[in-house]
């Protein structure tokens, strides 16, 4: 079944395809909406959003998060399909959320394994995949092969799942698709490979890397972490200087400042401190940091 009859049959405003700038306007966990419901999973503080449990609040605690969002100008929704499902969203419901979102304005990025939720195994991760997968291309606009994948995967695994994965979500022109390491990491090559190896394995396939910061960096060292990857995606180091896309890979600066928000350690305001932080690192060349300065 289409996207469109999917959506269709579930009672849905179909919405055309919305290509997604290539910029991140999000905050992942960091908005505060008063008066929201405690969730499983969330924070003890329940007025703190994770943007991937969104589906799991009611119609009106949704309308006041959207709500929230829009008046931060965030425009750009992480969500989890492992999260989801380990929940009982089906895929038709996953869907669902996505389709509520474009719907309203938004670009939804959905993660599609974790190590949380799926085995290292990547058959396995694939046939979870393939649930909701055929459901997504063609409406949302962004997805992301998975969380943390270099703690829970070799680098053999995760090429396979590029590779996999890359094939079907780019059959819609105009999709973006991003990988998400641990922390401080910005490329998972082959022992004894250098990380550019990583990136020309990927080109015509990733449009970059949605980045965590290594939360032991004070901000001088993140920026000067952030200011060696600029270097080179902008094609020192033997990296290639286009992805693939008539364009080089894109740096954006996500998970910055989720596991201190969600212990209750930093304000919204402390986290857009540390967003500005890796937004005012000096653009290499055309390469610039991606991001909103809003935490993420």
């Amino acid at each position: 079944m289409s996207t469109a009859a999917c959506t269709a049959a579930m009672g849905q405003t179909v919405k055309p395809f919305q290509a997604a700038p290539r910029f991140w306007k999000a905050n992942m966990c960091g908005v505060h909406v008063p008066g929201l419901e405690l969730v499983p999973g969330g924070s003890s503080d329940a007025s703190l959003v994770l943007s991937w449990f969104y589906d799991r609040y009611t119609q009106p605690s949704r309308r006041a998060i959207r709500s929230a969002w829009f008046t931060r100008d965030q425009t750009h929704v992480l969500l989890s399909w492992p999260d989801s499902r380990s929940v009982g969203q089906s895929p038709q419901q996953f869907a669902a959320t996505c389709q509520e979102l474009v719907s309203d304005g938004f670009f939804p990025c959905a993660f599609l394994s974790s190590k949380d939720h799926d085995p290292a195994d990547v058959p396995e991760i694939l046939a979870r995949v393939a649930m909701v997968l055929p459901l997504l291309v063609g409406l949302v606009p962004m997805f992301c092969i998975g969380w943390e994948l270099s703690l829970w995967l070799s680098p053999t695994q995760v090429q396979e799942l590029i590779d996999a994965i890359s094939a079907e979500v780019l059959k819609y022109a105009g999709t973006l698709l991003y990988v998400h390491f641990q922390q401080g990491y910005f490329a998972f090559q082959q022992p004894g490979h250098d990380t550019a190896a990583f990136w020309q394995a990927n080109v015509g396939k990733l449009t970059g890397v949605l980045h965590q910061r290594d939360l032991s960096q004070d901000k001088p060292m993140y920026q000067a972490r952030i200011t060696d990857c600029l270097q080179r995606f902008a094609g020192q180091f033997n990296f290639p200087t286009d992805s693939g896309f008539g364009h080089p890979f894109d740096f954006v600066a996500c998970e910055i400042t989720a596991q201190p928000a969600f212990n209750g350690q930093m304000t919204e305001a402390e986290q857009n401190a540390w967003g500005q932080t890796a937004l005012t690192t000096p653009a290499i060349g055309s390469v610039i940091v991606q991001g909103s300065g809003n935490g993420f």
